[in-house]
């Protein structure tokens, strides 16, 4: 049995170990954020795809949401992108996403128990903060910089997710870049509600560093994609272990810049973007199928491998209880070293 490292996120969230798993739509993670809840961390039901519509968001979420709350007996999020700035549908979609996990927590007496928090990103959450709060969830954002970070405090969001450069998925601007190890103490210093550092964590030495950075847990992607219970596509999950550095790419996502691994599909993609041939819904529904096709049907040549930089520190495949375990473990470790060298 892991020793625990009890923070005031543990508390928060009703987890016994300070570990979020990010939500990483359109690709599914039902079985895997059943599996990180089981293990006593805070899995997440990612969103099936914004190009999808209202109707068959409304349908997959439902279907999702109550699929972890069968497979768990532990607490559990759900993420939703919020971005604003992108075609109708996409609103549409939106906006049936949100108010489907609220309608479905409030007739679900074990969902009103245990699916305790909402994850927004990509975007302004104002639009949707009221109808998360009223309906009794935990309220986090992903944010990237100090700046947003205290206007989500002054919001009244109940914490923040600070997600560094380095991160898999939408990332930050060209010109508003801050890495990991830069934003993390920037945001506790700049608010007062829990901080969770993302981007590159994965492991032991990442979980005390942010730690030791004033955050009061981890959320990781890519090393929890790379795990046995994961619901993505062996080769999928292959080519994240044989990537080193400078293996990943920045291309542009749905919601502005977003991180993958270098492989043909992301490079046509960004030759297609250059171009201008397809209009901005066309091209956002290529994505879309793109990244299914990798998740789904393990096509790693032409489809999109979205991950983080901290691919190239992941080389096996191991379950979600064992990666958490060892990084409970290897930080109480780290920490006992830290202190028998105090003088």
């Amino acid at each position: 049995m892991a020793l625990s490292i009890k923070t005031e996120l543990c508390d928060l969230l009703g987890i016994k170990y300070p570990i979020i798993q990010a939500g990483m739509g359109p690709y599914c993670t039902v079985n895997l954020a059943a599996a990180v809840s089981n293990a006593g961390a805070l899995g997440t039901v990612s969103i099936p795809g914004m190009t999808v519509g209202p109707e068959v968001a409304t349908k997959k979420i439902r279907e999702y949401i109550h699929t972890v709350k069968k497979n768990t007996k532990n607490n559990f999020a759900v993420n939703t992108p919020v971005g604003e700035n992108v075609p109708e549908v996409m609103l549409k979609t939106t906006d049936a996403y949100v108010s489907t996990v609220i309608e479905e927590r409030e007739n679900d007496r074990e969902l009103r128990k245990r699916m305790v928090l909402y994850i927004t990103s990509a975007g302004n959450p104002v639009r949707y903060h009221k109808r998360i709060k009223d309906s009794g969830m935990l309220h986090f954002h992903v944010t990237p910089s100090a700046y947003h970070a205290k206007k989500m405090e002054k919001m009244g969001l109940d914490g923040v997710i600070a997600s560094g450069y380095e991160a898999g998925g939408h990332t930050h601007r060209a010109d508003r870049i801050v890495h990991t190890f830069v934003l993390i103490p920037s945001v506790t210093d700049a608010v007062k509600i829990p901080v969770v550092a993302a981007g590159g964590m994965c492991d032991a030495k990442t979980l005390v560093a942010a730690l030791a950075l004033g955050a009061q847990g981890i959320q990781m992607g890519t090393r929890f994609l790379v795990t046995k219970e994961s619901d993505f596509h062996s080769n999928y999950k292959q080519f994240i272990v044989d990537a080193g550095e400078w293996s990943d790419m920045v291309g542009t996502g749905v919601y502005g810049p977003a991180r993958c691994l270098r492989n043909k599909g992301a490079i046509e993609i960004l030759k297609l973007e250059t171009e201008g041939t397809l209009s901005e819904e066309e091209l956002t529904k290529l994505k879309d199928e793109k990244l299914w096709a990798s998740e789904r049907d393990g096509d790693v040549v032409n489809g999109l491998i979205g991950a983080g930089q901290v691919a190239s520190r992941i080389d096996s495949m191991l379950s979600v209880r064992d990666v958490i375990e060892s990084i409970m473990h290897g930080a109480t470790d780290i920490i006992k070293k830290l202190n028998g060298e105090l003088r």
